[in-house]
Formats: C-alpha cells, sequence, structure tokens
C-alpha cells in the first residue's frame, strides 16, 4: 500500500529520505522527478475522454476507487492511496515515471505530474475528471472495464498555488520495510 502527497502537508514533513529504503536500490543524491516543457501535450489529452461530472460527483457512480484518495473541501486532490508492491514502486522510480511536464491545454497553461509510465497515463481509454467545476485541476483515470476500479494516472493543474512547482519536483520516494532490507539483515545473521 502506498500514498502519495499531491501538495504539501503537515504528515508529510516528518518523512525524510534518510527514513525511507529507497537507498537500499538507489543513491539518494540521483533521485529526481524531471521538469518538461512540451507544450503539445495537450493534444495528447484531447484524445482522452473529458468527463461532465466532477471526480468527487463521479466517484462510487461511474467508477470506483480500491482505497479513498483525499480531497480539500474544495474537491482538490490532496493525495493518492493505492496498492503499490515494492517491486512495481522500485521498477516506477528507476524508469523515472514520476515526471512534471508543462503543457499548454484549453487555451491555458498546465503542469502534469505523472505517477504511471508514459504510455499508460496517455492511454486513449483512460478518462480526465475535472477536480472541481473551475476546471483548473484534473486527474486522469484508468478505470478497469470489468470492474470499475479507478486509478490516478496523473494530475493536470493549473493551480500553482495549491501543487506548488518546487513540492512537485521534490522525490520523497518512501519505501518502508523493504523486503531487500530484511535480506540482507537475514543474511548476516
Amino acid at each position: 500500500m502506498g500514498y502519495i502527497y499531491l501538495m504539501p502537508n503537515e504528515a508529510a514533513d516528518e518523512c525524510t529520505l534518510d527514513k525511507s529504503d529507497i537507498g537500499l536500490y538507489y543513491d539518494l543524491n540521483s533521485l529526481s522527478i524531471p521538469r518538461i516543457k512540451w507544450l503539445s501535450m495537450g493534444q495528447n489529452l484531447n484524445q482522452m475522454p473529458l468527463a461532465t461530472r466532477t471526480y468527487r460527483e463521479a466517484v462510487d457512480k461511474a467508477f470506483y476507487c480500491e482505497y479513498w484518495n483525499d480531497l480539500d473541501n474544495e474537491g482538490y486532490m490532496m493525495g493518492v492511496e493505492l496498492y503499490l508492491p515494492e517491486e512495481s514502486f522500485v521498477t516506477l522510480v528507476a524508469h523515472q515515471a514520476f515526471k512534471l511536464y508543462d503543457i499548454r491545454w484549453r487555451n491555458c497553461d498546465f503542469r502534469v505530474l505523472t505517477l504511471e509510465a508514459y504510455h499508460d497515463v496517455f492511454n486513449k481509454r483512460n478518462v480526465i475528471y475535472p477536480l472541481t467545476k473551475e476546471k483548473d485541476a484534473f486527474v486522469i483515470l484508468g478505470i478497469d472495464p470489468v470492474t470499475k476500479i479507478a486509478k490516478v494516472m496523473a494530475l493536470i493543474s493549473a493551480r500553482d498555488d495549491i501543487y506548488p512547482i518546487d513540492y512537485m519536483r521534490k522525490p520523497l520516494f518512501i519505501l518502508a520495510n523493504s523486503s531487500r532490507y530484511y535480506n540482507e539483515v537475514s543474511s548476516m545473521t
């Protein structure tokens, strides 16, 4: 199980990379979330369906969530709770699936924070849901056609005040109770 904080949060302030087992796999100084300017990426978003209902209005009606994704009072997503096995997480980090793109979409400047591999995020079957009626922040959802369980693939935001760029680029990859750690400890005894 994992949790991705999308905006600054006091609970995340206690977490540091030094407390993470991710250092068993990677040099902590080499971890980064790259920022890429790709203004034409909005064309990829235009190929996906854009829902008319907000995420809050659609959850438990158009789709279900395996775990709960936290929203603030206005509907902006604060964090994503997900099933993320260690092997999958390490692979996502290794392939730099987490990226921040500067794009142009709907005649506005947006940032896209990907939480999965590029080809999975920009799958034409995924659906874009606005987080609020203002349509200044969205999520891309991959929805299983059989179970209707949705997975947050990316955050799209024009709200740098809510989703600060510096915060989103800060890779706070916390891996706890790593199997690699336990294997190394048991081999020493």
